[in-house]
């Protein structure tokens, strides 16, 4: 069977396809892989800073070693680290900065466990429109999908067509929830799925997941929801649902389609004009859809149609919906196992006028356009 494009997509969050096994004896071995980029982004992109088009470069390196037990039980790890260009610049990470960093046990048939820093099953499913680059899955996906947790358990079942997962989210300081650094007191998340083996032209997924986070109650922090300030609100809890439907191969056709959508809540506070807001609440939900076609020679290209309605609540009050609607396009090139090249654009299709006030990649009317090429290790 082909692998699909969404195996592809969890493959290459979980090490590079191409990673080289530097040791194996007497059970154990280690490899190492990564890979290094450069893409240029015209003004309209945040990234490119004070409306300059520019190129920026990155890199990614990680080890991941399993030693076999016994016939039924291996151990293993896996810690990644992202490498910027070096650059101090505004807002811009470390240089040098984790991604994941876990240990854990595989069972074979009966699943595998984890602990440490990791991705968790809503990004399973949401991994079903991640397909373009820069574009595309940053609209209602693209505020989570980069949530990586320290202080994770995990449990992941992925056989026969069946996937299962579940988490525990412990007490942890300045840890990523929809983007941004919270201190959380607890969270907990599942997700279930089924692929079908061969539908027509390829296999069929269907994926559902849903991640719940608390904050602790001594916390200082002041949430910015989507960039915006939010008038002092202290982030209290979050919800996040997702459901994916994945079909297609990685030559040939391949559709999906996404439905997500995460609610926050923040204890009461007064806002700028003096009223007293009590029960706040902002929801955020939205919509992708995908369809391309990969060719044998390596060139595969998609088109997507994105939509995100973000809206914020108290009693007694409603804001207006933010409604950003967007068709992100990519073109992708595979030279060789180990290097690709891609250019994509990501245009606006009646986005709502005050969808412009957020000044955040992919969250605004602009037309966006990049260009890009990879190696991998």
């Amino acid at each position: 069977m082909k692998k699909s494009l969404l195996a592809l997509a969890v493959l290459a969050v979980a090490t590079s396809a191409t990673a080289a096994t530097v040791y194996d004896k007497d059970g154990t071995s280690l490899k190492v892989g990564g890979r290094v980029q450069a893409v240029a982004f015209n003004g309209n992109f945040d990234k490119a800073g004070e409306d300059d088009s520019t190129l920026k470069n990155s890199a990614r390196f990680n080890v991941a070693g399993t030693t076999k037990v016994n016939d039924a039980v291996s151990v293993f790890a896996f810690t990644e680290w992202e490498a910027s260009n070096g650059n101090k610049e505004k807002g811009a990470d470390n240089d040098f900065t984790a991604r994941d960093q876990y240990v854990g046990a595989d069972f074979g048939v009966f699943g595998k466990v984890q602990a440490g820093k990791s991705l968790n099953a809503i990004y399973d499913v949401q991994s079903a429109t991640d397909v373009f680059e820069e574009v595309g899955s940053a609209q209602v996906q693209g505020d989570t999908n980069g949530d990586r947790r320290s202080g994770t358990f995990r449990y992941i079942y992925d056989n026969n067509g069946l996937y299962a997962s579940a988490s525990f989210q412990t007490a942890q300081d300045q840890v990523k929830v929809a983007g941004d650094k919270l201190d959380v007191e607890n969270g907990f998340g599942f997700g279930l799925g089924y692929t079908f083996d061969n539908v027509v032209f390829g296999p069929l997924s269907v994926k559902a997941a849903y991640d719940y986070v608390k904050c602790q109650d001594d916390s200082d922090f002041t949430q910015k929801l989507n960039g915006n300030d939010s008038n002092g609100r202290v982030f209290d809890s979050f919800k996040n649902t997702a459901v994916s439907v994945a079909w297609g191969s990685d030559t040939g056709l391949y559709f999906a389609a996404l439905y997500n959508v995460y609610k926050t809540t923040f204890d009461n506070y007064t806002d700028g004009d003096g009223i007293y807001r009590t029960n706040p609440r902002a929801k955020v939900k939205g919509a992708e859809l995908v369809a391309g076609y990969g060719f044998d020679n390596g060139l595969s290209v998609t088109i997507g149609y994105d939509v995100k309605d973000s809206k914020k609540k108290a009693t007694g009050w409603t804001s207006e919906s933010k409604i950003q609607r967007r068709v992100p396009v990519i073109a992708n090139y595979q030279v060789a196992p180990t290097f690709k090249v891609w250019v994509e654009a990501e245009f606006d299709a009646n986005s709502s006028d005050n969808a412009n006030n957020d000044k955040k990649t992919h969250n605004n009317k602009d037309t966006l356009f990049a260009a890009g090429a990879r190696y991998v290790f």
